[in-house]
């Protein structure tokens, strides 16, 4: 089994390539049984923070795909997220925590 994790740095203005990986990550958990997990930096907070439309029903799918999602406290809070990004099911990992966590767990790391 692949161990595959998205590193989600597109922000709004990439909303379309952050997308069709939110998309992938979801397929490959339902289709195939693949252990993936996403991670939001930087911008990427943002978008997730702020998904509406295609993007929170992706954010919704990966949820009941049971997905990890994870998200920066610190850019949650620089980009005024913090209570929607954990209403979307996305708990809360400072970024060097969660990138240490994954490379010692094995997965590749994807970013975008």
């Amino acid at each position: 089994m692949a161990k595959v994790a998205f590193w989600i740095t597109a922000g709004p203005a990439l909303a379309d390539k952050a997308l069709s990986n939110l998309v992938l990550a979801g397929r490959l958990k339902a289709n195939r049984g693949q252990d993936v997990q996403v991670y939001f930096f930087g911008p990427g907070v943002e978008l997730a923070g702020r998904a509406d439309g295609p993007l929170l029903e992706a954010l919704k799918t990966l949820g009941q795909e049971q997905v990890p999602m994870a998200a920066c406290p610190f850019n949650a809070d620089q980009y005024g997220v913090t209570t929607t990004i954990t209403a979307h099911g996305i708990h809360m990992e400072p970024a060097g925590e969660a990138l240490i966590r994954l490379v010692e767990a094995g997965y590749q790391i994807v970013g975008v």
